[in-house]
């Protein structure tokens, strides 16, 4: 999955390494993230498969690889994006933790729970603000961009709301 949203941002504009992992921390983080660790062996893999190339670039002094799409990464890219969306589970790690709850004294569970909503919230509140910026800055249309936003704050507000549900179970 990485290597398409590297294509995908790619599509917009030449980026760096860094530009690309930037990105995601605005964009995409509530739904996909990526370390640098990852992102420098794809932007490789997908080089070496022609599909990206870089130019190299010096801005105040700093060394910096500028990567663009291909018009074979274009066709690559796109050849993928009209598949029809597949489903799949996610990997909603904490629910282990709390599927497991039931070994930790309540007073634990319930702190836990309560810290894991504040995260949440948190989460909730930066997917809002990008949110508003999107509605000040793009026709909404047809933005599909706009539309994952709001899948994000459906979701956190679904997390949220059942996390609250069971912290007022247990306290009762």
């Amino acid at each position: 999955m990485l290597e398409y949203i590297i294509l995908g941002m790619l599509m917009q504009k030449e980026m760096s390494g860094y530009d690309l992992k930037q990105w995601m921390a605005e964009c995409t983080s509530y739904f996909f993230t990526a370390s640098f660790g990852s992102i420098y062996p794809a932007l490789k893999r997908i080089e070496q498969k022609g599909y990206v190339i870089y130019r190299e670039s010096v801005e105040d002094g700093k060394f910096k690889k500028l990567y663009f799409i291909t018009d074979l990464g274009k066709d690559y890219f796109l050849r993928w994006l009209e598949q029809p969306i597949e489903f799949e589970k996610a990997n909603h790690n904490y629910l282990v933790n709390i599927y497991f709850y039931k070994y930790l004294p309540i007073d634990v569970a319930l702190k836990n729970l309560k810290e894991f909503v504040t995260v949440l919230e948190q989460n909730l509140n930066q997917i809002n603000k990008q949110k508003i910026s999107a509605e000040n800055n793009y026709n909404l249309k047809h933005n599909f961009m706009y539309s994952t936003l709001t899948c994000g704050i459906h979701y956190f507000q679904a997390i949220i709301t059942w996390c609250n549900d069971l912290i007022i179970q247990l306290e009762e």
